[in-house]
Order: structure tokens, then C-alpha cells, then sequence
């Protein structure tokens, strides 16, 4: 009698143990599973979420930009006796004129400085890119004003259009000491619109492609 008490208790026993062991396993791979499912969504959102913060940065930047003409003169910042914009020395690549580099564009515009100091210094790369139509070719043309290289494909983009007007002054003037018209200039590489409103030279898109 009391060898089937102890053999029943015994039986009991590995029952609950197999119980309690199969509960550990079943815990353990729906830890598992969740820890597959969630980390890669989870990782997918933060960094969809920081691109879209570094585009609206990007855009807030343009805008400041923007205010009290200053984006204009930035993109009239042009040196018609050395044919490139003023100070600026980097060749861009597949380009004729010569670029800022980041240091450069940031001593030369609000916009340079404001993309310096939010993204140069934590390693991020980005170009401005001025895109505007060239009636003579009859479709869309680009100069840069920054190139750092060719971007990736998941790099992005904020824009602001700037118009210009035929009587808009270059920011810098020429050897004789006269700032010239944008309807004077000759070697200004945003090329005049010969049909659309009255006065206006050209509207420029101003890029910045971040990466």
C-alpha cells in the first residue's frame, strides 16, 4: 500500500514537472517570437521618424531662409568677373562652375550656416542643388551651389522656390565696383526666361538633398 502511495506521488510529481517545463518552453518561445517581430518594425519606425524630423529641419531651414529676401540674395551670390559663385573654390563634379564647400556656404548665406551647424557636425552629407528652366533647351537645368558627392537613394529631399525678378541686383559686384541686373548678367547660371510674367527673370527651386 504505501509503495503505491509513494509510486503515485512520484507519478504526480513528473507530471507537474513536465507541466511546469513545458509552460518554461512555451514562455520562452513566445519571448522569442515577440522579440523577432517587434525589434525589426520597432527599428523601422524610430528611423522612419528621424528622417521625417531631419526633412522637416530641412524644410524649417529653407523657410528661415527664405525671410527678408535673404534666400534670394544667397542664390544671387554671384561673382561675374571670376565666373563662379563668390568665395566659393570646390569643384563640383560634372559641373562647371565652382561650389561652396559646407565651411564655405555657411560664412556665405543663413541657410549655409543653419545646414553647417545642424548637420555638418554630426556627419551628415547633403548638396543645394538650383534647378530652373532653360527655355533654350526647353527643359529643366541644375547648378550647385554645395556638392558633396552623389547622393544614395534613400537620401531626401526639402525644397522652397525663390522667384527672381529682371531687375533683382547680383549680391556681389564686378571689377568696376557695379552690381549688375540679372537681366545685365552674361555668365549668371540660371538662364532668363524669355516668355511668363512680366519682370520675372526665373523661379528657382532651391534643393537640399540630405543623406
Amino acid at each position: 500500500m504505501l509503495d503505491r502511495t509513494v509510486q503515485t506521488e512520484r507519478a504526480q510529481a513528473y507530471t507537474l514537472e513536465g507541466f511546469i517545463g513545458a509552460m518554461i518552453l512555451l514562455l520562452a518561445v513566445l519571448f522569442a517570437l515577440q522579440a523577432v517581430v517587434i525589434t525589426p518594425t520597432t527599428g523601422g519606425l524610430a528611423d522612419r521618424t528621424v528622417k521625417a524630423q531631419l526633412q522637416q529641419e530641412s524644410q524649417d531651414a529653407l523657410t528661415v531662409s527664405s525671410q527678408d529676401g535673404n534666400l534670394s540674395e544667397t542664390i544671387r551670390n554671384w561673382n561675374e568677373s571670376d565666373g563662379a559663385f563668390y568665395n566659393a573654390t570646390e569643384p563640383a563634379s560634372g559641373q562647371d562652375e565652382k561650389t561652396y564647400t559646407a565651411s564655405e556656404f555657411a560664412n556665405q548665406s543663413r541657410l549655409g550656416a543653419i545646414l553647417h551647424d545642424r548637420y555638418t557636425n554630426d556627419g551628415w552629407s547633403y548638396n543645394v542643388e538650383l534647378v530652373s528652366y532653360n527655355d533654350s533647351v526647353d527643359g529643366f537645368e541644375s547648378t550647385y551651389m554645395v556638392y558633396q558627392g552623389s547622393p544614395p537613394s534613400d537620401a531626401f529631399t526639402a525644397s522652397h522656390v525663390v522667384t527672381l525678378y529682371e531687375d533683382d541686383l547680383l549680391t556681389r559686384p564686378n571689377e568696376s565696383g557695379a552690381k549688375p541686373t540679372l537681366a545685365e548678367t552674361t555668365e549668371y547660371p540660371i538662364s532668363q526666361r524669355s516668355s511668363g510674367d512680366s519682370g520675372v527673370y526665373n523661379l528657382v527651386e532651391v534643393r537640399v538633398i540630405l543623406w
